[in-house]
C-alpha cells in the first residue's frame, strides 16, 4: 500500500519554459549589470558571465549530485570580473535574483491541478522533491502558493534547502524517514528519466515515469498527469472510505 506520493516539479507540476527562464535570466542579468557598469564593465560581458555561470552550475551539480545555491551562483559571476559587493548591494543582487521568477511565473502543466486534488483526495500523504537550480525553494513555494496548490503537500524538498540534487538518493531516503515509511510504501512521480526515475531506483522506492505526450522509454509511465492518475490506480488499488 502506498502512503507516500512525492512529485517533481518542473516540467511535472508547474512547465520549465526556456522562453521564460531567458526572460528570467534577463532581469538577473541586467541588474548585476545595473552595480557594474560604473566600472566600464559592458552589459554584454555579464550576460556571457550569466552563462558561463549556468553551465557551470549544472555540469557541477551533475557531477556531484550536490547543490549550488544562489548566493553561489552570483557570487561565481562577480569573481570572473575580481568585484566584490558590499552586503547590501548583494542582498539587493539576491533579491532580484531570486524573485525574477515572480516576474515571469511559471503556468502550470496541464491537467496538474485537478489531478493533484484527486490524489489528494486519496488521504495520502503527498511532498515535493525538486531541484531548485536558478531559483530558490523558498521562491518555489509562493509559485505553488498562487496556484492554491501548496496546502497539498506536507513536505516540501528542494534542492538548495536539503544540499542534494536528484538522483542522489539521500533525498528520498530523509523522504522515507520524515513521513516513517517503507520504501514499499512510497511513489516517486517525475519526468526526467536521469534524475527522477533513477533517484527513485537508487532509492529503492516505486515510481511512475511522466513522458509529457511522448512515447514511454521507461514503464509504468504516463504520458499526461490524468493518465498518470490512472495507472497509479491500476497499480496500487486504494480503498476508500464511504465517509471520507
Amino acid at each position: 500500500m502506498i502512503k507516500l506520493i512525492s512529485f517533481d516539479l518542473w516540467n511535472t507540476i508547474i512547465e520549465d519554459r526556456k522562453d521564460l527562464e531567458d526572460k528570467r535570466g534577463e532581469i538577473r542579468i541586467k541588474k548585476i549589470y545595473e552595480y557594474l557598469s560604473p566600472l566600464n564593465i559592458e552589459l554584454e560581458d555579464v550576460r556571457k558571465a550569466y552563462l558561463k555561470m549556468s553551465n557551470w552550475l549544472f555540469e557541477t551539480q551533475d557531477k556531484t549530485k550536490k547543490s549550488i545555491g544562489t548566493e553561489k551562483q552570483i557570487k561565481y559571476i562577480l569573481k570572473k570580473f575580481g568585484v566584490r559587493v558590499n552586503q547590501i548591494v548583494f542582498d539587493e543582487i539576491k533579491e532580484t535574483y531570486d524573485g525574477a521568477i515572480f516576474i515571469y511565473p511559471p503556468p502550470l502543466v496541464e491537467g496538474a491541478k485537478e489531478t493533484l486534488k484527486k490524489f489528494h483526495s486519496l488521504g495520502i500523504d503527498m511532498c515535493i522533491i525538486s531541484d531548485a537550480g536558478r531559483t530558490p525553494g523558498w521562491a518555489l513555494r509562493k509559485i505553488l502558493e498562487k496556484y492554491t496548490l501548496n496546502s497539498y503537500f506536507k513536505m516540501m524538498y528542494f534542492s538548495d534547502e536539503t544540499g542534494w540534487v536528484k538522483p542522489n538518493k539521500k533525498v528520498f531516503l530523509k523522504a522515507l524517514k520524515d513521513f516513517k515509511v517503507r520504501k514499499e510504501e512510497m511513489l516517486h512521480i517525475g519526468d526526467k528519466i536521469e534524475k527522477d526515475i533513477e533517484g527513485a531506483k537508487n532509492s529503492g522506492i516505486n515510481y511512475i515515469y511522466f513522458s509529457r505526450g511522448k512515447d514511454c522509454e521507461v514503464n509504468p509511465c504516463g504520458k499526461s498527469l490524468p493518465e498518470i492518475y490512472d495507472v497509479f490506480l491500476k497499480l496500487f488499488p486504494v480503498t476508500r472510505s464511504l465517509f471520507s
